[in-house]
């Protein structure tokens, strides 16, 4: 990989295409050819000179300060996921290796334990995933509602190949072109941080190969880590379905995180549930459709 092509050159350069010149004082867009802050302007921001900035941009090997670093993320008015993600790649480049690292849980079977926990949560459909986005462990409900994944074979259980891979996906999921962003976003961001897993880097390598959508979000260096929302799917039995989750990391085992989606006891959300689960997955007259954005 050539160095102009790093991630780390890549991302800033996205983040600094990103920022109105007008913000700034003396910057001005006239006479520009390309969006953004040049790479000059980020300099004086940052309070650093344009040859170290550029060197970072090329991706090459620098011993980069958290003061720097923060420095750079205020002149491109990064968020706080954005600054973390900028420290990672940083220290990416750098090759520090880290404890978390190294105990991360890079396996395909989980604990046990974990598995009894996922089914004592039900009805409260409950499942148990790796930062590869593989479905490791869940509860009858868990896989009732996400039964599409395990259609195929070909998707071996994983939510990123079944967004881009599995054309299914697209009847399936209601906000398909959010979805699509947000599994790009959520494996930048796990990339960044387990840039040792080959498995992970294989994963990537072929949806990059194989989805143009895949490839195209990839190139944009957006990064996103949720810590809870909401799905919204079409089900192939009952038809729409709105679910909000809580995702917990299990600390124990470093890189696997417990989702759980959280609904009311005695609801009709649960109701419709506990239909699904029972007696196979019955079908749902007239549930065939996702219901019109904002209901």
């Amino acid at each position: 990989m050539a160095a102009e092509d790093s991630d780390l050159g890549g991302f800033l350069r996205s983040r600094r295409a990103r920022v109105n010149p007008t913000s700034f004082n003396g910057a001005t867009g006239i006479g520009r050819r390309v969006p953004g802050l040049r790479r000059e302007e980020v300099a004086a921001l940052a309070g650093i000179s344009v040859e170290y900035y550029a060197r970072l941009e090329r991706g090459q090997k620098v011993r980069v300060s958290e003061a720097v670093l923060g420095a750079i993320a205020r002149a491109l008015g990064l968020n706080d996921l954005e600054a973390t993600h900028l420290h990672d790649l940083a220290h990416s480049v750098e090759k520090i290796p880290t404890a978390a690292r190294a105990q991360d849980h890079h396996g395909d079977a989980v604990r046990p334990a974990l598995q009894v926990i996922t089914d004592a949560l039900g009805p409260l459909p409950a499942w148990i995933t790796n930062y590869r986005m593989d479905f490791l462990a869940g509860n009858r409900e868990a896989r009732a509602v996400y039964a599409p994944l395990f259609a195929n074979p070909e998707d071996k259980g994983n939510r990123a190949r079944f967004i881009f891979l599995n054309p299914v996906s697209r009847a399936f999921e209601c906000r398909w072109e959010r979805v699509a962003d947000e599994t790009v976003g959520a494996l930048r961001w796990y990339a960044t941080r387990h840039p040792d897993d080959l498995e992970l880097s294989k994963l990537i390598l072929d949806l990059n190969l194989r989805s143009p959508e895949f490839r195209s979000r990839w190139d944009d260096h957006n990064i996103v880590h949720h810590r809870s929302g909401d799905v919204h799917v079409n089900h192939p039995a009952i038809g729409d379905l709105k679910l909000p989750y809580e995702r917990l990391d299990v600390t124990h085992d470093p890189g696997l995180s417990l989702f759980i989606h959280v609904v009311e006891a005695g609801s009709t959300l649960a109701r419709r549930l506990a239909a699904l689960v029972a007696d196979g997955f019955p079908a749902s007259p007239g549930g065939s459709v996702c219901a019109p954005r904002g209901l």
